[in-house]
């Protein structure tokens, strides 16, 4: 982080907030505030935003001279945004509409043939690219993709909302990753727009399945996320990858609710997964993938959430044998229902710090909102009357860090 703790310190006094006042202000512990002012403790961008929204409260600004590159790009694509895509990424976006003119005349491909490759790609790097670099392509790509949809002949246009349903799924993913959970929404209901307008049932489902799935790290309410599951579930679902996630995004939204029923789908959802095709089973990194990894997760959760924990560690078990170093973010939140597993059993200690260990060990670069939602979770399990144990104190501090 760019930012000195000194300036936090210098914004305070001058707002005539005493350090406890921050504390109770913002929700983060005195120890925390103390230690970041001294700069013992990084400024994160979390807690920067506490600062200013306490400061504004006050009648004060906090200005700094930098911030956390990614978390000032993004905040840049944000005011871009609201002036319209092409505004957030003119020059990516006039560079692609002549690349795509230029290989469609070499080509001869049809433009909606054409994105789905693009989509193709975007989902294979969703995991491995770091979100803001991801958004930039996909503001990007949205801009010319407008304009194709907007030119399009009534024969392309079916193929080309077929495309925009994929592009905004895969972008509002990419803004849930960086904790905007408004821009999130705002796309996934895009998505759903594109997806449904443009009658592709494939398009449909799968957008429907990332919606739910995601649904917990942007706030979505869980009978929200069931009526969405709902909508496109079929009584014999395909055995691809998007009815896979569907069925996974059913049974943790059912588990969130308390429904028994979460085990039934669990057992549909292991049964379908041992009929995707070979190729879908191999795909570890796509969003159009269904490795045997992401059946363990489900359960994982599912488990942990209806406090079965012997059936939660076996599947994390065999979901940790499975992680290899290209999945960091997932192994993560697998750890993180271990730990919860354990404060669940009563090693509250033990719990909190294995969550801590995770989060530290974890590289800034894919420790995403979905990590904290994890995360959050664990401390969530911590009975009232433990809350000021120290362990459990410094994941509420790492929490609030973040």
């Amino acid at each position: 982080m760019l930012i000195d703790g000194r300036i936090l310190r210098a914004a305070r006094v001058q707002a005539g907030i005493s350090m406890r006042g921050m504390s109770r202000r913002t929700g983060i512990s005195y120890s925390h505030l103390s230690n970041v002012e001294r700069g013992d403790r990084t400024a994160t961008p979390a807690v920067i935003a506490a600062y200013r929204r306490a400061l504004a409260d006050k009648g004060h600004t906090l200005k700094t001279e930098g911030e956390d590159v990614q978390r000032r790009e993004v905040l840049e694509l944000l005011r871009d945004v609201g002036a319209g895509l092409l505004a957030a990424v003119p020059v990516l976006a006039a560079a692609e509409t002549v690349r795509i003119g230029l290989h469609g005349v070499i080509s001869r491909r049809a433009r909606a043939d054409w994105w789905q490759q693009a989509i193709a790609d975007h989902a294979a790097t969703h995991y491995s690219t770091p979100p803001a670099e991801l958004l930039r392509d996909l503001l990007a790509d949205a801009a010319v993709l407008e304009r194709h949809i907007a030119d399009g002949v009534d024969a392309d246009r079916g193929g080309l909302l077929r495309a925009a349903g994929y592009l905004a799924g895969v972008t509002a993913l990419a803004w849930s990753n960086l904790g905007e959970r408004r821009q999130a929404h705002r796309w996934w209901q895009t998505a759903l727009d594109a997806a449904d307008q443009s009658g592709d049932r494939a398009a449909q489902v799968w957008v429907r399945a990332w919606a739910v799935t995601n649904g917990p790290n942007i706030g979505r309410q869980p009978k929200e996320s069931l009526a969405l599951a709902r909508q496109r579930l079929d009584e014999r679902p395909a055995p691809d990858s998007a009815s896979c996630v569907l069925l996974g995004g059913l049974a943790q939204t059912q588990a969130d609710l308390g429904d028994p029923a979460a085990v039934t789908t669990l057992r549909q959802l292991a049964e379908l997964t041992e009929r995707v095709p070979p190729e879908v089973a191999a795909d570890r990194v796509s969003l159009f993938g269904w490795p045997e990894v992401r059946l363990r997760y489900a359960q994982s959760y599912v488990h942990t959430v209806r406090r079965d924990t012997a059936a939660a560690y076996a599947a994390q078990d065999r979901a940790l044998e499975l992680y290899g170093p290209d999945l960091p973010r997932d192994r993560a939140k697998v750890l993180l229902h271990r730990s919860r597993c354990l404060v669940i059993e009563g090693d509250i200690t033990g719990g909190t710090v294995s969550a801590v260990e995770v989060l530290d060990d974890l590289d800034p670069t894919v420790r995403l909102e979905s990590v904290k939602v994890s995360a959050t979770a664990v401390l969530a399990a911590v009975p009232f009357d433990a809350r000021k144990l120290p362990a459990v104190t410094a994941l509420g501090e790492r929490l609030a860090a973040r």
